[in-house]
């Protein structure tokens, strides 16, 4: 007979939790159903007209902005032989009035204390300084006069070299060939 009483408590009890799980479930099913369409993606937008950019050989320039404000500088983009990875960037930055600049970004995580040093043969070592950290390390030095004579006359081999942050070399080739004419076109505008 104890069996008999307990069947209709235990329907019940079911019937309970059958309905406190469905109370639960609903609103997390109606939150899943009412999802938004993911938005369309942004029409890009047509290119800079102001921006321009140049192939001389290794080295590209690129020039941005209008008239007295324009700005340029020839580029090489340092990378993987498969071309999956950017190792690092290099700008030769030149204005019409001021000095020029010799501009290295590479990953983060280098050592900083080390520098970034530019090797070409015949010329002494560029030694340029670290100044920030973000997305890429920015280091950056002043050309001198000689160094810039030597670079635009370079047309061979050359190396980017720092160290990362366990302090082992990192030794990165560069070719020159084509600077000289992309550091004339730059200034040139």
């Amino acid at each position: 007979m104890a069996l008999t009483g307990l069947i209709p408590s235990l329907r019940l009890s079911l019937l309970s939790a059958v309905f406190a799980a469905s109370a639960f479930a609903l609103p997390a099913a109606a939150q899943t159903a009412a999802a938004p369409a993911p938005a369309a993606a942004p029409v890009a937008a047509p290119a800079d007209p102001t921006e321009t950019h140049s192939v001389h050989d290794d080295w590209t320039v690129r020039c941005k902005g209008k008239d007295e404000k324009r700005g340029c500088e020839a580029v090489q983009t340092l990378q993987t032989p498969d071309l999956a990875h950017i190792l690092a960037h290099v700008a030769v930055r030149a204005e019409k009035s001021g000095p020029v600049r010799l501009i290295v970004l590479t990953p983060p995580g280098v050592w900083l204390p080390s520098n970034v040093a530019l090797k070409v043969g015949g010329v002494a070592d560029v030694v340029l300084t670290f100044k920030r950290c973000g997305q890429h390390c920015v280091a950056s030095a002043e050309l001198t006069q000689d160094q810039l004579t030597a670079l635009k006359a370079s047309s061979g081999k050359g190396e980017i070299v720092f160290e990362d942050g366990s302090r082992r070399p990192v030794i990165l080739p560069l070719s020159f060939k084509g600077l000289g004419a992309a550091m004339q076109a730059s200034l040139k505008g």
